[in-house]
């Protein structure tokens, strides 16, 4: 307990400045009432006098009150440990409401705070006292009730870390299952793979490491086994694919046996030539209305065709980028061009004929440039006029379907259009870097710097993961351990459930005959006890028979003397212990009989061994309470009539002698 030597001349620092000032008020006005008082004595004003003396003692009685108050805050303080709840709570109340009256930062807030901590800190403790005690378990359970929030937030963190492990482990595992993808499709070695992923980890891209993996197994299926043939693939491949996002799925791959197919990667290699055809159709799609996927497959429908009559691809990408510009169906206008130029090359002689054009100057411009004899062919088309003019010419070519026709139609009346396509294509293709621009602007959006934090997190985790693996697998193995131990256990108990049973019924069997044994015991305990009891009954009634012949025999010191060990020994009457005694010995007859007849049905099986024992015994305790009964009143009729006055002395004597040769030794001994 806090000890404090505050007194009563501590007032102003325990109530504070307001109790302060209020104080010093009360005696400056109780110093003024006493000068009033004496002046009125003075003049023999007694009306005054009165009435002063009135004010003086309200204020007196005042600053005893606020006196007072400090006073049992000082007492109780001084007697923590002894102070009743009820002046603990009261002082409490009065601290707190002082408090509100003192600076903070002094000496006097701190002094004060200390006793209100000391008087919480006593309450505690006598609630704590007065609580009633709990179990172990239930204060296991306010424990983990208490700490329940930081429970429950340490099993989040580590059910947290176990998920991050486990998707660390399946990231990892799905980049390994593409590597090895790659290996499958390109033949190189699983450290040819690693190097390759390596200089996939180079690349600023907002491309995964994974959708990396899956380009370079196209690369395979191209045929492409070096490390720097598919390193080159995927890096242009990459480039296309976020320059131009609207390709679709597997354009890359077309577009790269487009550049087989028209002879390109021999020529340039093969990130080169799919730059070259890339940036073609970047800025084909940029100079006019035409989309990147209409180019991408009118070329690959044309590409067997196209390469065959030597054309270029950015030729027949120009043929296309008019095509879809105005409006026309893609396999019409392509399977439209490429009969064209099959019949052109099958019969030039007609084509010239029919357009009105210089037959050999045709055929040989046929032989040498499919892609101009195609333009002046459709240029004369043009400048024949309108379709009037134009349908009976495809007639005579031989073209009779209205969507070839109009594909053609087309084709001529925007000839110029196609030379300008051409000629923006060839330059695209000669530079191959309209796609890295379109890379650059592409790969450093918000949305591409998202996807390249994604990625870095995804390196890292693929990087734990690896670590972890061999943890998971243990984890796995145990798991699987642990359901193979369950499964076993199951088929156990399913395949020997008949033991099973017959065993928890033994077990249960054994349990009710080991509490019948102890049910036989304590019954067995209680037919001792009331052979005690009988025992007992039969040596007070001996005394009390000595303390008769005592009496008749006019022995009175000794008989005074048994009769103060007899009391001593039952601390009752000599009338009331007989009459105890014979029922005591009926009650303990009749219990012993119950108590041994219950004993013998419950343990029979235990206790074969005791039971004639038991029996004789029980004769035994018998005959002993019914002779006792027998003897009790016969020598209470003999004591009754040797004490009693009105029978004549000869009848007394003659009883006295009937006693003495009952018990000849007994009476000997005393004499």
């Amino acid at each position: 307990m806090a000890n404090y030597s505050t007194s009563a001349n501590v007032i102003l620092t325990v109530n504070g400045k307001q109790a302060q000032k209020m104080l010093s008020q009360l005696e400056k006005d109780a110093q003024r009432l006493e000068r009033g008082i004496a002046k009125a004595a003075t003049a023999g004003d007694k009306a005054t006098m009165k009435k002063l003396q009135r004010e003086l003692n309200s204020t007196r009685k005042m600053m005893e009150q606020l006196r007072g108050t400090a006073f049992n805050v000082d007492n109780t303080l001084r007697r923590l440990d002894k102070a009743t709840p009820k002046e603990l709570n009261k002082v409490l109340r009065q601290l707190q409401q002082q408090l509100n009256g003192i600076q903070r930062g002094t000496a006097a807030w701190d002094a004060h705070v200390a006793k209100i901590k000391a008087v919480k800190e006593e309450l505690q403790r006598v609630n704590a006292a007065m609580a009633p005690q709990r179990s172990m378990w239930e204060r296991m359970n306010i424990w983990l009730n208490n700490c329940q929030t930081a429970l429950l937030g340490i099993g989040a963190a580590v059910t947290g870390l176990v998920l991050a492990g486990r998707k660390a482990v399946n990231a990892y595992a799905e980049m390994e299952q593409e590597m090895a993808n790659v290996r499958k499709f390109t033949g190189m070695t699983a450290e040819e793979v690693e190097a390759l992923n390596e200089e996939f980890k180079k690349m600023d891209t907002r491309t995964s490491r994974e959708e990396l993996n899956q380009l370079a197994q196209e690369a395979g299926r191209l045929g492409k086994s070096s490390q720097e043939d598919v390193l080159g693939f995927v890096r242009a491949a990459d480039k296309i694919n976020v320059a131009l996002d609207n390709l679709g799925e597997g354009a890359t791959l077309t577009l790269s046996k487009l550049t087989g197919i028209f002879g390109d990667e021999k020529r340039l290699g093969t990130e080169k030539s799919l730059l070259a055809v890339g940036s073609v159709i970047n800025e084909l799609s940029q100079n006019c209305s035409a989309s990147a996927p209409y180019l991408a497959e009118f070329a690959s429908r044309m590409g067997g065709v196209g390469s065959q009559a030597g054309m270029t691809v950015q030729q027949i990408m120009g043929f296309a980028a008019v095509l879809d510009s105005n409006n026309q169906k893609l396999e019409a206008s392509s399977t439209a061009l490429s009969q064209v130029i099959v019949r052109i090359y099958q019969d030039p002689a007609k084509y010239a004929r029919v357009a009105g054009m210089d037959v050999q100057r045709f055929s040989e411009l046929v032989k040498t440039d499919m892609n101009a004899a195609l333009i002046e062919f459709l240029s004369t088309l043009r400048q024949a006029g309108n379709m009037d003019v134009l349908s009976p010419m495809f007639k005579d070519m031989g073209e009779n379907g209205s969507r070839a026709i109009s594909a053609l139609s087309t084709l001529a009346n925007h000839i110029d259009e196609v030379k300008s396509q051409q000629l923006v294509a060839n330059e695209a293709f000669e530079q191959a870097t309209s796609i890295d621009k379109e890379f650059n602007v592409q790969n450093n959006t918000v949305q591409a710097g998202l996807e390249k934090a994604k990625k870095r997190v995804n390196e890292l985790a693929v990087e734990l993961g690896e670590k972890l693996q061999p943890v998971m697998r243990f984890v796995i193995s145990s798991s699987t351990i642990a359901l193979k131990v369950l499964r076993e256990m199951v088929d156990f108990f399913i395949e020997y459930k008949r033991e099973i049973g017959l065993l928890c019924m033994s077990i249960a069997a054994y349990t009710l005959v080991a509490k019948g044994s102890m049910i036989a015991s304590k019954a067995w305990n209680l037919v001792v006890a009331a052979g005690s009891a009988v025992a007992r009954t039969a040596r007070t009634a001996v005394m009390a028979l000595r303390i008769g012949y005592l009496q008749l025999t006019n022995q009175i010191t000794k008989a005074e003397a048994m009769t103060k060990l007899f009391n001593r020994t039952t601390k009752a009457s000599p009338w009331g212990i007989i009459i105890a005694l014979v029922a005591a010995a009926a009650g303990a007859v009749y219990s012993f009989y119950q108590r041994t007849k219950e004993a013998r049905e419950e343990a029979e099986r235990q206790r074969k061994e005791m039971e004639e024992w038991r029996k004789s015994l029980t004769d035994l305790d018998a005959a002993s309470a019914e002779y006792s009964s027998k003897e009790i009143t016969r020598l209470k009729a003999l004591y009754n009539e040797a004490t009693n006055e009105s029978v004549a002395t000869d009848k007394r004597r003659a009883a006295a002698e009937k006693l003495q040769n009952l018990y000849p030794d007994y009476f000997k001994n005393l004499s």
